[in-house]
């Protein structure tokens, strides 16, 4: 009697299980093994998983490709990754050398005045050091001009009916101001007033036992105006106050002005006059080397920050999170480390004649190459030679040009490389760019990759489909004849 060999229906043998968990050659290879046992099992003709003898066969040739692109789409997401830590630290670094390129950076001064109250004053780029006598004798006021008296804000005024305001400032050639019937009241004049946005406002007064209308000017006598009004009702000719000019001394010289913002008496400042002063008072305007000295201490910090991103991200043992190992190997992150390091380091023979070098500030490279600050020295510096600060960091530039080739100190210089290093042909944009086309090139060859895969499971289907038929007629081929066997043997064997 004929016996039959039995295989796994389509199962995997312990060995592809094992080897499931393994490399991708590993499980190609168990797949091909399988499948091979599967085949030899149709050809034994017993009944097989031929859904899964395709899969396996797909699988084969599949994974390695699709593991290998993937890889490299990883690789492409760390660089770009790791690309965006190294634009970050850089572009911190870009803006603490910012405030460091022109020379009105380098001129912040403080303000001390032996009399806060009277008035204030706001240094501006262009200021220098110096001391002030400065006297406030009156302040510009403004003209303060009220109405008739009414019982109510909401009295109505010319019989209900329209008229009209005229108003003229300075002397010129009065404006007129529409009352509208709506508007024919205290309150309504008011706000007609208020909405033609003239040099005059309106507000409505209560005294407690009537209301009037009181118009306020600008400061200054050229600000004097007159209201009139075409309604018997309404009149204005009451001033509580007449408009006045300023007057003012600095260092023994009177002045008057129309405003109390006066900018033209301190070169580079501005004073707001808030009160007379109780005498001279003394001012002083002194260079602010505190601010000065953040800043710098703001750039080496934010250099230290980018040399430890640029470290970790090509150090292959780096633990840092995210972004450390992701460019190992690259040469565009040299290139950045190498014009960071010329940022700082060599002395600039072509700016300064006492400073040349950011060491002589108490600025220095490390072994481990960190900047580290010698504030002892630094405040040294500050004070007796802060020209030669501003000269090292910008060559005594008032206005700064990147696209320039001109020599620009440390600071204009610094900005110029960092404006390359981030622009768009610069490494971090382009390798960054490079990167995500890339990425979406090798996406689209695993979409190809599954449509050709999906077409080859389709066809082995197919295949197996035929060849099960073929199989399985032969099986009932099989068991017919031996039926037909054994009964003819049967007849032999009673006789």
């Amino acid at each position: 009697m004929a016996t039959t060999t039995s295989a796994t229906a389509g199962g995997l043998s312990s060995s592809a299980t094992s080897a499931l968990s393994s490399t991708p050659e590993a499980i190609a290879k168990a797949n091909r093994a399988n499948a091979q046992k599967l085949l030899s099992s149709l050809g034994a003709g017993s009944g097989v998983d031929t859904a899964a003898l395709a899969q396996n066969l797909v699988d084969a040739e599949q994974l390695p490709q699709q593991n290998a692109i993937n890889q490299k789409i990883t690789k492409n997401e760390n660089k770009i990754s790791g690309y965006a830590a190294v634009s970050y630290v850089l572009g911190q670094l870009k803006d603490k050398f910012d405030v460091l390129k022109v020379k009105s950076d380098f001129n912040t001064l403080t303000v001390n005045s032996t009399d806060n109250n009277a008035f204030s004053i706001q240094t501006g780029a262009y200021a220098s050091t110096g001391s002030y006598d400065v006297e406030v004798i009156s302040t510009a006021k403004a003209q303060r001009t009220l109405s008739t008296t009414f019982l109510s804000a909401s009295d109505t005024l010319n019989a209900g009916d329209a008229f009209n305001l005229h108003l003229s400032v300075g002397g010129a050639a009065a404006t007129s101001i529409s009352i509208t019937p709506a508007n024919a009241t205290p309150y309504g004049v008011v706000n007609a007033i208020n909405s033609a946005k003239l040099p005059v406002k309106a507000q409505l007064i209560n005294t407690g036992s009537d209301y009037k209308i009181m118009l306020t000017g600008a400061v200054g006598v050229d600000n004097s105006f007159t209201m009139t009004s075409d309604s018997s009702d309404l009149s204005f000719g009451t001033n509580i106050q007449n408009p006045t000019n300023a007057s003012v001394k600095v260092d023994g010289i009177s002045y008057t002005r129309s405003s109390n913002t006066i900018s033209d008496l301190i070169s580079g400042a501005t004073i707001t006059l808030k009160a007379p002063t109780n005498g001279t008072a003394l001012v002083s305007l002194d260079r602010d080397t505190a601010s000065l000295k953040t800043k710098i201490s703001d750039m080496v910090s934010a250099w230290n920050d980018a040399g430890t991103i640029l470290k970790s991200v090509s150090d292959p043992k780096s633990q840092l999170d995210v972004y450390g190992a992701t460019l190992v190997g690259d040469s565009s992150v040299r290139q950045i480390q190498q014009q960071l390091r010329g940022m700082v380091l060599p002395t600039n023979s072509k700016v300064g004649q006492n400073i040349s070098g950011l060491w002589q500030l108490g600025i220095s490279l490390t072994q481990t190459g960190e900047l580290t600050i010698d504030n002892t020295k630094l405040d040294a510096a500050l004070k007796s030679n802060f020209d030669g600060i501003v000269t090292l960091f910008t060559n005594d530039k008032n206005l700064f040009l990147s696209s320039t080739s001109d020599e620009a100190g440390i600071g204009g210089n610094a900005v110029k490389k960092l404006t390359t290093l981030l622009g768009a042909n610069g490494p971090v944009l382009q390798q960054t760019q490079n990167a995500n086309t890339q990425n979406t090139k090798y996406k689209d060859d695993l979409t190809k990759l599954q449509t050709r895969m999906d077409a080859l499971l389709k066809r082995y289907n197919t295949q197996f489909t035929a060849m099960q038929s073929f199989v399985g007629a032969a099986n009932s081929q099989k068991t017919s004849l031996k039926s037909t066997f054994d009964g003819m043997m049967a007849s032999y064997t009673t006789k």
